[in-house]
């Protein structure tokens, strides 16, 4: 009995340090960022605007902890438009800022028909349909033009340049032809 009873204790032994380790293994480790925490710090902060209204975030989880070190989440935007965010570690304990990745973001071409259709109200052109393409590419300076419908049935275009890399267009820029 004692042999049989020492293979067991020996078995159980091996099992109690495996199951540890795996559950060390699952848990994460100390000396990574955690990713679902910059995930919901991007969800929540000010990048988020009428135009880059964030729905979703994803980062990646091996990001080693280092303060000033930076990494790269994606983003999904309202409407189907997309960006990439730079996160910079702020500290060593899971705090960061965020910025847009420059020329990441594109736009869903609704949100800016929409922000057009009233830039050109407030400029006395009312009831102008605007209809840019499905997603525009946010180019801070460069400037983007759109079809529009007129209300009396005319067909023209809209020009008008972004102000920022998070795609603020720029309203003093919005011009039909």
């Amino acid at each position: 009995m004692p042999r049989l009873f020492h293979r067991w204790s020996g078995v159980a032994g091996s099992m109690a340090v495996v199951l540890g380790l795996l559950a060390t293994a699952g848990c994460g480790s100390d000396d990574t960022v955690d990713a679902s925490k910059a995930e919901q710090g991007i969800e929540s902060s000010s990048l988020s605007t009428s135009t880059t209204q964030i729905t979703s975030a994803s980062c990646p989880d091996d990001v080693k902890k280092e303060k000033g070190k930076t990494f790269t989440c994606d983003v999904k935007l309202s409407g189907g438009g997309k960006a990439e965010v730079t996160v910079t570690q702020t500290s060593n304990h899971n705090t960061f800022s965020y910025a847009f990745k420059s020329g990441s973001v594109e736009l869903p071409g609704s949100t800016l028909d929409k922000e057009l259709e009233q830039d050109l109200a407030d400029a006395g052109i009312r009831g102008a349909t605007v209809n840019c393409p499905s997603t525009v590419p946010v180019k801070t300076g460069t400037t983007v033009t759109c079809p529009i419908t007129t209300s009396s049935g005319k067909q023209a275009t809209v020009s008008f340049t972004f102000s920022s890399s998070s795609g603020t267009v720029d309203s003093s820029s919005v011009k039909e032809s």
